[in-house]
């Protein structure tokens, strides 16, 4: 499964920075999806990655701080923010929490989209799950041959 180290070397993406959270590199992603709306606490999946243009939460430390928190309660794999449109820089505070929480915090510069963010990380998670694939199907048929050749236990 991939990580957020593994997403940091893609290079499609290589410009995305992590900036707290180093605790929680390796935490695994399963979904990438995109958090526009408080209502999403009730949705949040272990392992998600959530993307956001952070309009939510611009006006509110309050809310930064439980969206920081929501994600870590929630197993989720880290939060990606796309810079210039509501934040010059992420706020100190969702910084400090999650470097407490070890939830991967990242910055995405304003040039890429968050659904491009989504296509290549899907792309990747897909690849690797197609050479598992492969190799699972080569033991197979490795192992189906050995009878048919004559071959057998001992």
């Amino acid at each position: 499964m991939l990580t957020i180290r593994d997403i940091l070397q893609i290079k499609a993406i290589e410009c995305i920075k992590l900036v707290a959270g180093s605790a929680g590199i390796n935490h695994q992603i399963s979904i990438v999806n995109i958090i526009e709306n408080p209502d999403v606490f009730d949705w949040l999946a272990s392992n998600e990655l959530l993307l956001s243009t952070g309009y939510i939460f611009k006006d509110s430390e309050e809310l930064q701080n439980r969206v920081i928190h929501e994600l870590a309660e929630n197993n989720c794999a880290g939060l990606c923010i796309k810079m210039k449109r509501y934040f010059d820089r992420i706020p100190q505070n969702m910084i400090d929490l999650a470097n407490k929480y070890g939830l991967p915090l990242l910055e995405l510069p304003f040039e890429y989209t968050l659904s491009k963010v989504i296509a290549i990380i899907n792309e990747k998670t897909n690849a690797d799950y197609d050479a598992l694939n492969r190799r699972s199907l080569d033991l197979h048929n490795a192992l189906f041959k050995i009878p048919l050749e004559g071959g057998g236990i001992s």
